[in-house]
């Protein structure tokens, strides 16, 4: 397995609004769209900040109205309050406030999810991310190599990201990303995507040949993947 890295979110913001960019080699139009009542635009890889300026201005006004006409449950973030609950691996812990000691802001001790009282909610968001990140590379670096032995695949680079909708991509250059919430999933869940990715380093599409590839390694795809796509958003920080 070759070289683990974070790959950084990129944004943009237009009008006081801020647009996650997500950027990929084989799309040719951009597409703006709202996630988890987050705005993004998918966009070319190589087009200019200035271009996505000027398509967010000629078409954000009527993404914005389609978030405010989404149900409020859909977008429903934490609030970051004593007691609330977060999940790691499936399971869920909740949020504890204790006093400052120690160097680690954010820790999950004693069923607990346990953070420095005192901080406000972006501090603490921020704390969560920075834990499952690490908690994250953890995982790929203890159960990750397994599996490219046992698929024959061999990644030149493993990134992290904080992505909205995708749990994984590989690209033509060899590279595995992965989304930091696969920390939240049930192992079973992040074992998939583990998979899945592998697979396309052989295939780059879904044809019946990749699935069947799929398959020989994870027979219970079809659910986990159905699993990802009806409690996926749940999982989240």
């Amino acid at each position: 397995m070759g070289s683990m890295r974070d790959a950084t979110p990129e944004y943009i913001t237009v009008d006081g609004i801020r647009y996650e960019i997500r950027r990929n080699a084989r799309r040719k139009n951009v597409a703006l769209g709202v996630d988890n009542g987050s705005f993004f635009i998918a966009a070319p890889f190589r087009a200019s900040r200035e271009a996505l300026a000027s398509a967010i201005k000629q078409s954000g006004e009527e993404l914005r109205k389609k978030l405010m006409r989404r149900p409020a449950a859909q977008a429903r973030e934490h609030r970051y309050e004593e007691g609330e609950l977060f999940y790691y691996r499936g399971e869920e812990y909740p949020l504890r406030f204790v006093r400052r000691e120690g160097v680690y802001p954010l820790k999950l001790e004693d069923g607990a999810f346990l953070s420095f009282d005192g901080l406000d909610a972006e501090e603490i968001r921020h704390n969560f991310e920075v834990w499952y990140r690490l908690r994250l590379r953890e995982i790929i670096q203890r159960e990750f190599p397994a599996w490219c032995k046992r698929i024959g695949a061999a990644p030149r680079r493993v990134s992290l990201k904080n992505a909205k909708t995708l749990w994984g991509s590989c690209s033509s250059s060899g590279g595995v990303t992965f989304n930091i919430r696969l920390a939240l999933v049930p192992p079973p869940l992040a074992e998939y995507v583990m998979i899945h990715e592998l697979c396309h380093m052989a295939e780059m599409n879904h044809s019946p040949k990749f699935w069947a590839q799929v398959a020989k390694y994870c027979p219970d795809y079809a659910e986990r993947r159905k699993e990802l796509k009806t409690d996926g958003g749940k999982y989240r920080w």
